[in-house]
């Protein structure tokens, strides 16, 4: 069972779970930019989380479809259309075989991902499918996927008939859970905040920054009113994380993403809390944040409340593949 990639887009690439473990030599974790969106469209097909998906950027693809397959697209800022035929993101799919796949531009939102029922193949490097495109490794022959490339999914018994959408998926409501407010992202405070001047923290909770056109996988530049630091100082080289906001020469920030380098030696003013990690990655290039300031214990309670929130979607939605399947 295989799709084929009629048109590439901007960026297309296999990703999964996180590559754990291996920071030490210099290899990041990487993973999806909005993992909740890649593991709730492994749920809703009754995966596992590890399963690959495929994570699509606008521009986006074209693919066909070559067998029948269940599928499930999740993500924001897209319309999904099947033979000319507009189906709904966040619920799982029949896609008859040759059916076409589009995705239009249509709101905000920067991403969408592709999980099929069992999986896609991928090569596993370092204990995870996902793409490392660095060392070329991982995913699909370690690259972004191109105009004419097939890709395999794992074995699957499903037979499809027609496309249509399934009975199930994710409620708006619960959706703005994590997407909402869209420009309102949460930090907490980092070895080195407190180096900032008083003016620059005020800054930093009061003004609004644009991404940065020159944004990527590995990070989101910011354009505003320069930040500065109460006095010059050098910095040795220390562990960053994905969402490590750090504080460039010229006054201007960077937020670390999904593919950030293991270690850092400019200072890490603040860190986008782990719940808002997929609101940021769905924000486009030219659009504004704020951000705010919030307390560890806070940040916890956001990501408990998010892993709750995945935990009930993987045990409702394997109940109800399993029954409409039977």
């Amino acid at each position: 069972m295989s799709i084929k990639i009629l048109k590439p887009g901007i960026l297309a690439t296999l990703v999964a779970d996180e590559r754990k473990g291996f920071r030490s030599i210099g290899v990041g974790p990487g993973g999806a930019m909005d993992n909740f969106a890649m593991t709730a469209g492994n749920y809703l097909l009754g995966n596992s989380e590890r399963e690959a998906s495929i994570e699509f950027w606008f521009p986006a693809i074209e693919i066909l479809f070559q067998r029948g397959l269940v599928a499930c697209f999740t993500g924001k800022g897209f319309e999904l259309r099947i033979d000319d035929v507009p189906l709904p993101l966040w619920k799982p799919i029949e896609i008859r075989e040759g059916s076409t796949i589009k995705l239009v531009k249509s709101s905000s939102g920067a991403c969408v991902y592709l999980a099929v029922r069992s999986g896609w193949k991928a090569q596993n490097w370092l204990g995870s499918f996902g793409t490392h495109l660095g060392v070329k490794a991982g995913g699909y022959k370690g690259r972004s996927l191109q105009i004419n490339d097939i890709v395999e999914t794992n074995f699957s018994e499903t037979e499809v008939g027609e496309t249509k959408a399934l009975p199930w998926g994710i409620s708006d409501h619960e959706l703005r859970k994590v997407y909402s407010p869209s420009s309102e992202i949460r930090i907490t405070p980092c070895i080195e905040t407190e180096l900032l001047t008083s003016l620059s923290t005020d800054r930093l909770l009061s003004d609004s920054f644009v991404i940065n056109s020159q944004s990527n996988r590995m990070g989101y530049r910011l354009n505003g009113l320069p930040l500065s630091l109460s006095r010059p100082m050098e910095l040795i080289s220390s562990p960053v994380d994905y969402g490590t906001i750090q504080l460039l020469p010229d006054g201007n920030l960077i937020i670390l993403m999904a593919d950030h380098q293991t270690t850092g030696g400019y200072p890490r003013i603040a860190s986008v809390i782990k719940a808002d990690l997929p609101k940021l990655a769905q924000i486009m290039p030219g659009e504004k944040i704020n951000f705010k300031m919030v307390s560890l214990p806070e940040a916890e309670t956001e990501l408990c409340s998010r892993a709750n929130q995945l935990a009930e979607l993987k045990t409702g939605c394997q109940l109800r593949f399993n029954d409409y399947f039977k």
